[in-house]
């Protein structure tokens, strides 16, 4: 797949570009403008509803972006790829998502920002920007779409993978919101928070191994 590196759009300057976006959206959020409130207003009122049936599945759907599952999942990969001796791609996958979080972590007690004052319909507690199970998801299964475009050779389940993994940080987000604990604006954070690092490990990898043993990807 990959038989040259000059034909690929350099994810770095996309990484880049997505880190930047972030630190301004970050900024946004800090100094409280009104932009973020009008965007935040306008996608609470598409989401929100009181739909019983909408409120068990995000209940549930929710789970799947939780710190706890998040690690487990990202463990069980890593050790996964360091089995069958897929070293880069391991510490690509563990690099990425122990930066991400790290700087969540940061970003969250830096910003301090408060979480949604109406009533929460799941347990959440801590700051509510960047939001982690956004962040978390993102980079997960942001990593899931690297390693696919790299190791699998059939191109429809290559699709059919990258679009699963493509979904999920959407739904899970979509829950963060639809169940009061962030704010439209936290979700998106995370995402571009996450995107940047996907795309920055993506582009190590590239430079560091990829691009020099080629024969081993598709």
């Amino acid at each position: 797949m990959i038989q040259s590196y000059k034909k690929h759009h350099d994810p770095l300057v996309i990484g880049i570009i997505f880190a930047i976006i972030f630190t301004i959206w970050a900024f946004s959020i800090a100094t409280n403008q009104a932009f973020i409130r009008s965007f935040d207003q306008a996608i609470i009122n598409i989401v929100y509803n009181n739909n019983k049936v909408n409120l068990q599945i995000a209940r549930l759907l929710t789970n799947l972006g939780n710190t706890s599952t998040i690690t487990i999942e990202a463990i069980i990969i890593f050790i996964a790829l360091l089995t069958f001796k897929k070293y880069p791609l391991a510490f690509f996958e563990a690099g990425v998502m122990i930066c991400g979080n790290a700087c969540n972590w940061i970003i969250k007690n830096l910003v301090r920002r408060s979480r949604p004052s109406v009533q929460h319909l799941v347990h959440a507690d801590g700051f509510s920007f960047p939001s982690g199970h956004s962040l978390g998801s993102m980079t997960l299964f942001g990593c899931l779409f690297v390693i696919t475009l790299l190791l699998v050779k059939n191109k429809k389940t290559k699709i059919i993978l990258n679009i699963l993994w493509c979904l999920f940080p959407l739904i899970i987000g979509y829950t963060r919101i639809y169940l009061h604990v962030h704010y439209p604006s936290d979700v998106f954070g995370g995402w571009i928070e996450g995107l940047a690092f996907v795309l920055i490990g993506y582009a190590i990898l590239l430079r560091s191994y990829v691009t020099k043993h080629p024969q081993k990807f598709y």
